[in-house]
Order: structure tokens, then sequence, then C-alpha cells
């Protein structure tokens, strides 16, 4: 009976984490400090009332956002997690806070709960876009990469998106992760 019940844990933390990354006391600080993407992070306990009505919106936000060079979207649950979240201040389920980029200290997010509130946050207090077109928002580096793409075909810039989209899934340290999902960014917004 009690391995019946830890299929049901692991088949509950796996479906807690779907659209959104699951952070764990090992991986926090590399995802969430160390990344150079802003975070913003449910602490939860599964099987919350609060937790479960607003799964849905959080699932969507960690979708959209999963192929994100400047955002990662993130759940850490706190029944597994309690030094995690012991650490964060947590005291009540789920709490919501917010990393920006290169800051260590979580800010506490008081907003709305449905998709709507929390992308307009996301876009408004963690999100850096590059605008490929005007180049407004990129940084020396991407500008260049801009550049050199521009310069290639879409057959080339689809064969790069295509290897790309399988090295993202690599272990790879942080800063390469972030400028393998910024070329992803910039050479899906050169092919719309």
């Amino acid at each position: 009976m009690s391995f019946l019940k830890g299929l049901v844990c692991l088949a509950l933390v796996a479906a807690a984490a779907a659209g959104s990354t699951s952070l764990t006391d090992s991986n926090f600080d590399d995802l969430v400090y160390n990344s150079g993407k802003g975070a913003f992070v449910k602490f939860q306990r599964l099987g919350e009332a609060t937790v479960k009505s607003m799964k849905p919106a959080w699932e969507d936000l960690g979708t959209e956002y999963e192929s994100s060079s400047s955002v990662l979207i993130g759940d850490a649950d706190c029944t597994v997690e309690n030094a995690l979240c012991s650490k964060h201040g947590v005291r009540g389920y789920p709490t919501i806070k917010y990393f920006p980029a290169g800051e260590k200290e979580g800010k506490d997010y008081s907003g709305g709960r449905d998709k709507a509130s929390l992308v307009k946050f996301v876009k408004d207090n963690l999100e850096v876009k590059c605008d490929v077109k005007s180049k407004e928002g990129c940084s020396d580096k991407e500008i260049k990469f801009i550049d050199t793409m521009n310069a290639k075909s879409s057959e080339d810039r689809q064969a790069q998106i295509k290897r790309l989209d399988k090295m993202k899934g690599d272990k790879m340290k942080p800063e390469l992760k972030e400028w393998v999902m910024q070329r992803l960014s910039i050479l899906k917004g050169l092919e719309a």
C-alpha cells in the first residue's frame, strides 16, 4: 500500500510542475539566482484548495514562458522542500514571490491569481524583450547575432532553430543555456 501512495505522490508532484519548472533546494540557486533570468516562483503545498484553483493559470503561464530567455516560471513543493520554503519565509499557500534577474531576495507578489494578471505582471516586471526588428532592448551580442542571421536564408534560420531546440534540453552552464534561449527567441522573431 505504501508503494501505491508513493506513486500517487510522485504523480501529484509531476502534475503540479506541468508547464513550469520544478524547483528544489538543490537546483534553486542555479535556476533562480544564477540563470540571468527573472523568476516568478509559486511556493505551494499540494492539495491546498487555493493551490488547486490557480493551477490552470499557473500552468498556462509556465507553458507561455517555457522557452523564454529572460523569465523562469517555477514551482516549489513545500510538502517536500521544507528547508527551501522556510528560507524564503513561506507561511501560507500558495506564496508567490518574484526575483528580478540577479537578485537573491524574493519580493512578495500580491496581484491577481488569474492568467491575465500573472502575464501582465511578468511582462511589466520580469520579461526582457529584444525587438528583432528595431533592435530596441537588445544587447550588443544579440544585435550581432540578429545581423548575422538576417543575412542568412529562412532555411538556414530554420535549421538553427532545430539545432538550438535540441540543445536546450542538454545540461549546460546557466549562462550558456540563457544564450541558447536568447538565440531561439531571436530566430523565432526573425521567422515571424
